[in-house]
């Protein structure tokens, strides 16, 4: 007996999805008119926006690693964020250098002098900057603080690369092209690797980039925030009290969404480091796939056929109830499934009492 021997090779489409709706509300292809085709668009938007306020959707969780800036309040979040499901202030480590890269570029050094009020810009026969540690270590974090004038911004492309001599350099990661403002940060996870002497970050588009600073960091210790209610939060009386360590943060869920955080950073070089559950990716166009688990896919054409049969005209409301046991009960198991099968241990707490 043959079989295919390929695995999650089978792919589903917005305009499958759709035409398969048609099919279980009783209709034809040929009534498949382009308003209708619309309409199925709308519906399956509808239905995958929608799954973010029945559980937390495990796919679209997203670790993001935060910079404030000394005695910020509040971080904008990106629009996209439903919720933060973690957040963590993690104690930061940034080990000063033996030397730094190039030797040519005299100002180097201050693009790690811990200071945003100077700008370091590479030359062009020597388009990085890095630094040697006077041993070798390891390098959990990257971050780099950009330099913008005249409120622009300024867009990078960096290599990450290591070397044991400081004359051959290996690329670990090619960051994706982002874009900051100035003095804005923007924070890198690096998977663990052996540990090096010598770290640099490369332009690899342009001819020379400028920084405000760039650190390699190691973390000793990851401490998680307290959540604050809204009144909780205002009820405070002092909201821009600084520390070495913020405690506390409140989610003002807003089209643009904000945390605002308790006590306010007392410097540069905090991160944070946060779960957020993210916004459902558009539907798209007819030959796009939509972004869920394929464990998923069940569910939501049994929700689109259901919401799609009450929009055409002439189908039987027996046939509607039907697609929407259906689409019930497909949901519900799927979303059984969405967990990640851990274990739950419970202690209670009943030091308030015996103490």
């Amino acid at each position: 007996m043959a079989y295919s021997n390929t695995t999650g090779q089978t792919t589903i489409n917005v305009d499958q999805l759709i035409s398969y709706a048609f099919r279980d509300a009783g209709k034809t292809a040929e009534e498949m008119t382009p308003e209708y085709v619309n309409a199925g668009r709308q519906a399956l938007f509808y239905n995958l926006q929608n799954l973010s306020n029945l559980g937390v959707n495990l796919w679209l969780l997203e670790n993001k690693l935060i910079g404030p800036l000394s005695n910020q309040v509040s971080i904008t979040l990106p629009a996209t964020t439903i919720d933060i499901r973690e957040a963590n202030w993690v104690y930061v480590v940034n080990s000063a250098a033996q030397a730094y890269l190039p030797a040519s570029n005299t100002d180097a050094a201050k693009a790690f002098d811990q200071n945003l009020d100077t700008v370091v810009t590479t030359t062009t026969g020597a388009n990085y900057l890095g630094l040697k540690y006077a041993q070798a270590q390891s390098v959990f974090y990257v971050g780099v603080n950009g330099y913008a004038t005249g409120g622009g911004t300024q867009t990078y492309n960096l290599a990450y690369e290591v070397s044991t001599d400081g004359i051959n350099w290996v690329t670990k990661e090619q960051f994706p092209a982002f874009t900051l403002n100035d003095r804005e940060w923007k924070y890198f996870n690096i998977n663990i690797t052996p540990i090096y002497q010598y770290y640099r970050l490369r332009e690899t588009v342009k001819t020379t980039f400028s920084v405000r600073q760039i650190v390699f960091s190691t973390s000793q210790q990851v401490i998680p925030f307290a959540r604050l209610n809204r009144d909780d939060y205002w009820n405070l009386p002092n909201k821009q009290f600084p520390s070495a360590r913020a405690l506390q943060y409140w989610f003002d869920r807003q089209i643009e969404p904000s945390m605002y955080i308790w006590p306010v950073p007392n410097n540069d070089f905090q991160m944070f480091q946060l779960i957020i559950e993210k916004q459902m990716e558009d539907v798209g166009s007819l030959t796009n796939e939509i972004y869920v688990p394929d464990r998923w896919i069940n569910s939501v054409q049994a929700t689109l056929s259901h919401r799609l049969s009450m929009q055409i005209p002439g189908v039987d409301i027996a046939r509607i109830q039907y697609l929407e046991a259906q689409a019930e009960k497909l949901f519900m198991q799927a979303n059984n499934e969405e967990r990640d099968k851990s274990p739950i241990y419970f202690q209670p707490n009943i030091s308030y009492y015996t103490r």
